[in-house]
């Protein structure tokens, strides 16, 4: 409610001075998360607000929601913390990445997610069944989504996954803002490797993300040739494909139920076409002679397990078409196809294709404080550029300055 955008056009989102000027407080902010651990205390710390819809600010926010017919604005939430107050700013700032300004504090605003999500016990406490929220992310209408989340009250760190699919599914443009989808699939990644350790099962809908990830590698496939002049897309296809490797490897360990893990399956094959035109693209660029032959080719070589399942299934599910005399299945038909040659299936551990972002830290660290550098200068300048200097007595500054270098 505190962080409103007051116009939309077209794609183009016109974050609010308020917004735009936040930039000092998300540097605070990633000071306080990533250098002091205490602070993930005051961060998760569940407050009930008093008397908060009568509070004169919120009040007058709440107006001009009204009055903007352009605007979905959450609702009114008492029980709540920090966590929730800043999934939905990210909401808002990742959804206008265009601008150098704009793009900087979207960035800033995974890094923190990223400081948060390496948190223990932030973690543990976004997993907590027993502390349940309702995060209303902010969602542009004149945008097609083809995510619509839950909007039911949920664990925060299934609502960081929702935040994460959002930016995901509206951002694939030809200017890909490649560091960013980075970091979005990599505190994906930091969310499971949590599960996976600590054994937790979330109540989510995985599907939504299965089938953004899938999405994203058909954008990715698509536009490779633009894309591939001035990026080095290999990398972003490594991390969606390791998140797949992780979810096939311990999907016993994740999923909520045996029949997610079915769908994660029937997902593979539905969309197989996608996972066999990235190995070739791979392929063909791991043979040739290309400045991202490494990644192309350790892009292939995840897709083992990938295509193994694919190449067990097609055929399996094409005899089961011609023995029952079927050329439209439904989706129960093929997924029991699928519960029924799990034990012919072969499959590799991928210890090496699984990924391990502890071992990106330095390169986070060292990204992260060129960004700091750069926004802190930018929010010297500006604050440079605001004072009033004509409404300031500078002959009385030059006296009390004088009291302090000669006190005799």
């Amino acid at each position: 409610m505190l962080f409103v955008p007051d116009t939309i056009e077209e794609h183009n989102i016109e974050l609010p001075q308020e917004i735009r000027s936040m930039s000092g407080i998300l540097i605070a902010l990633y000071e306080a998360v990533h250098y002091n651990r205490n602070f993930m205390t005051t961060l998760t710390h569940c407050h009930t607000s008093n008397n908060y819809e009568s509070h004169p600010s919120v009040m007058q926010q709440t107006q001009s929601v009204t009055n903007n017919p352009d605007l979905k604005s959450p609702s009114d939430n008492q029980f709540s913390n920090l966590l929730v107050t800043f999934f939905q700013y990210c909401s808002i700032v990742m959804q206008d990445t265009k601008t150098e300004a704009n793009s900087n504090n979207s960035m800033l605003c995974f890094v923190i997610l990223s400081s948060i999500t390496d948190d223990q016990f932030a973690n543990s406490l976004m997993h907590d069944v027993n502390l349940q929220f309702k995060v209303d992310l902010y969602r542009s209408p004149t945008r097609r989504y083809m995510f619509v989340p839950d909007k039911s009250p949920k664990p925060l760190a299934a609502a960081l996954l929702d935040l994460m699919i959002e930016f995901m599914l509206g951002h694939m443009m030809k200017k890909l803002p490649l560091d960013q989808y980075m970091k979005c699939i990599s505190i994906i990644h930091r969310i499971i490797c949590y599960q996976k350790r600590n054994s937790v099962r979330l109540c989510y809908n995985w599907k939504d993300l299965w089938s953004s990830l899938i999405t994203l590698l058909k954008f990715l496939m698509t536009y490779e040739h633009q894309l591939s002049q001035d990026m080095n897309i290999y990398d972003l296809g490594i991390q969606i494909v390791n998140i797949f490797n992780l979810f096939i490897t311990y999907g016993d360990m994740l999923l909520p139920s045996p029949s997610s893990y079915d769908e994660l399956y029937y997902e593979i094959i539905r969309m197989h076409t996608v996972f066999d035109n990235i190995y070739v693209l791979s392929s063909r660029n791991s043979s040739a002679v290309s400045e991202h032959k490494l990644s192309a080719t350790k892009l292939s070589n995840c897709l083992i397990n990938i295509r193994a399942i694919i190449n067990h299934y097609i055929p399996k599910i094409d005899n089961w078409l011609e023995k029952n005399s079927v050329t439209t299945p439904v989706g129960e038909e093929i997924l029991e196809v699928v519960r029924n040659n799990y034990d012919t299936l072969t499959l590799k551990l991928l210890l090496d294709c699984l990924g391990s972002f502890e071992s990106n830290k330095p390169n986070h660290d060292l990204s992260s404080s060129s960004l700091i550098k750069l926004m802190v200068s930018k929010v010297v300048k500006d604050t440079r550029q605001s004072l009033k200097h004509s409404n300031t007595d500078l002959q009385q500054i030059l006296q009390n300055f004088s009291l302090y270098t000669n006190p005799s």
